[in-house]
């Protein structure tokens, strides 16, 4: 359940940052924020100790990618 808790805060915290995104460059370092930050979340549900760990950081770095990715596109 803190798991889902700390996902609905970070789309939430999302939905704010991409409010505030007016230029391209701006866009995508808001999806690279948001992307980093939610990739970050869904990897620390993954694994316990060190792979929670390791788990957290590829999530976060995988999240900052495809986020700026997902942002230059739009």
């Amino acid at each position: 359940m803190r798991g889902i808790k700390r996902i609905v805060i970070v789309s939430a915290i999302a939905v704010g940052l991409a409010a505030c995104a007016t230029t391209p460059e701006g866009k995508k370092m808001t999806g690279q924020v948001v992307g980093g930050v939610t990739g970050a979340a869904v990897g620390s549900l993954f694994g316990s100790g060190t792979g929670r760990v390791v788990a957290t950081g590829a999530g976060a770095v995988l999240g900052t990618i495809v986020g700026g990715k997902v942002a230059e596109k739009q």
